[in-house]
């Protein structure tokens, strides 16, 4: 591995470390409420009724959402 004293050296941490908020900086719609208010939590087997695809319209266009065999969640345009 090369030590180049030239290049900068990258500051890492997780996201868990710094918050969301220190990623994001608070910016966007739903910085509007405010701290300790969470964003709505919907069920994704719920969405699906039971299955494992849903769509989802955003703007006129069309996502699929779904539930992988391993419970993982993909969302795909």
């Amino acid at each position: 591995m090369c030590n180049d004293e030239r290049r900068p050296k990258l500051a890492l941490g997780s996201v868990a470390d710094r918050g969301l908020d220190g990623v994001f900086g608070r910016r966007g719609p739903d910085a509007a409420r405010g701290p300790g208010i969470a964003p709505p939590l919907h069920d994704a087997r719920a969405l699906t009724e039971g299955g494992s695809l849903v769509r989802i319209e955003l703007d006129g266009v069309t996502y699929t959402l779904r539930i992988t065999r391993n419970g993982k969640l993909i969302l795909t345009k």
